[in-house]
């Protein structure tokens, strides 16, 4: 038996073939068109409001970015009211002629790094093009439309080519800069802003690297660990270019009260007591109780200095090298005598035992020499020297992890030890301030200048 195909095709053979040819003309171009496009992962995501809401909560995600600028309206407002707009209209001295207002140019910018906008090429495309974003910013409808100069031809970039707006950015000098940022936390301070504050704040620096090309560039010799392709490691050392910025910020209101830029090779003992002194400058004094910090900016006597002239709590790691610190783990199977030695425990929650821990605390410890004021370091090695009384915790046991004899965590501070696991906690607090506090950097200008934007 023939199928109703095959007797077509005997009846009307000149037909089909030349269906059979646009079939084929069909498919082959359809092959051509697929070549052309290019994959986009985009068609198959779906949307899920509840697992993004989930991994928010959990802080699982690697970047937020706002799709929309609705809260920009308000945030206006509230700069308005704080005097913003006043702080940001420096002069620019390094600005040569001005044909836009420095002020408007640090609003574009900001706008900018609010909208999540991550280069500056994508500036004319998702932000100059949004009319509605840049009248709320301080354009006008002239500006947007024939921009600030008649010069150039009809279809010029409008209201200024994006890399006006990138040199605007690398013009502004450190100390305008600076000015703006101490304004700013002064005018959230007289407004009662760090009243909400339990006085918590923590001290920490990060490495900016760049290339031996950028301006006031640092060079510093690190250790490099690298994996080869036997499973086996090797390590050496190489010398890396860059800055480092440090800053003292809230860790509860998550706020900046002092930052400062450096050379990368400059240590981090160095900032501290200036970067103090600014801080207690911006948001006044009794503000600032507790300064935690990382062992980077462990100095004996700056932390005298912190506790004595400036009446400021402090919390540090001290080294493994140090003698205090294996004073303060010889007290490991010391029975607690809650005079001079005070022992806690936390039990965990859940498989992974989070938060469980176990310390004691060292009341009086005289095994740190270099702990005391300018004069004290002269008197170390007299006979006669007396060493200054300084407090530790010890850590031996961490969510499920024991530490071994000689491998435990020891911090320097100077509050009282009798509750040694407040002491851990007002630590712990850092992590704030390493999660939540991004530093945006771009490297704009001719010359590799790194800029700092905002943190």
């Amino acid at each position: 038996m023939t199928s109703k195909a095959e007797k077509r095709r005997k009846h009307k053979p000149h037909q089909t073939v030349e269906r059979e040819k646009k079939h084929a003309q069909k498919r082959g171009q359809y092959r051509q068109d697929r070549k052309k496009k290019k994959y986009n992962p985009a068609r198959y995501l779906s949307r899920n409001q509840k697992e993004v809401v989930q991994r928010l909560l959990d802080g699982d995600v690697t970047m937020i970015s706002n799709a929309s600028w609705a809260f920009i309206e308000p945030f206006l407002l509230f700069l308005q009211e704080v005097g913003f707009f006043e702080m940001i209209g420096v002069d620019g001295k390094k600005f040569r002629r001005q044909m836009i207002e420095v002020s408007l140019l640090i609003m574009t910018y900001s706008a900018k790094v609010l909208l999540g906008i991550p280069s500056i090429n994508q500036v004319p495309g998702r932000l100059f093009r949004d009319r509605a974003l840049m009248l709320l910013v301080g354009y006008s409808t002239d500006q947007l439309l024939s921009g600030f100069c008649h010069r150039g031809y009809e279809d010029k970039a409008k209201p200024m080519h994006k890399n006006v707006l990138a040199d605007a950015v690398e013009k502004l000098t450190a100390e305008e800069v600076a000015y703006i940022l101490n304004g700013a936390v002064k005018q959230l301070a007289e407004r009662g802003v760090f009243k909400q504050s339990q006085g918590h704040f923590a001290l920490d620096s990060s490495d900016l690297e760049a290339t031996e090309y950028y301006r006031g560039v640092g060079k510093k010799k690190v250790k490099i660990r690298k994996r080869l392709p036997n499973k086996q490691y090797i390590e050496y050392e190489e010398y890396v270019y860059g800055f480092k910025v440090v800053v003292i910020y809230e860790v509860h209101l998550r706020l900046i009260v002092a930052a400062q830029v450096a050379p990368i090779n400059k240590h981090d003992s160095s900032f501290t007591l200036d970067l103090l002194k600014q801080a207690i400058a911006n948001v006044g004094q009794g503000v600032i109780e507790v300064l935690v910090m990382d062992r980077g900016f462990l100095d004996g006597e700056t932390l005298w200095t912190i506790k004595h002239t400036y009446r400021v709590d402090f919390i540090v790691p001290s080294k493994d090298d140090m003698h205090v610190t294996s004073d303060a783990r010889a007290f490991r199977k010391t029975k607690a005598d809650s005079q001079y030695l005070f022992r806690a425990e936390r039990p965990g929650e859940g498989k992974k035992l989070e938060g469980q821990v176990r310390l004691y605390g060292v009341k009086g410890g005289t095994a740190y020499d270099q702990y005391g004021d300018a004069d004290h370091q002269k008197k170390i090695n007299r006979k006669d020297f007396k060493p200054n009384p300084i407090n530790a915790i010890v850590v031996q046991h961490w969510e499920g992890k024991s530490y071994r004899a000689g491998d435990e965590k020891v911090f320097l501070t100077s509050l009282s030890v009798d509750q040694p696991l407040a002491i851990l906690d007002s630590y712990d607090l850092r992590s704030l301030i390493e999660n939540g506090c991004v530093i945006h950097t771009y490297e704009l200008g001719k010359q590799g200048q790194r800029v700092i934007i905002g943190i």
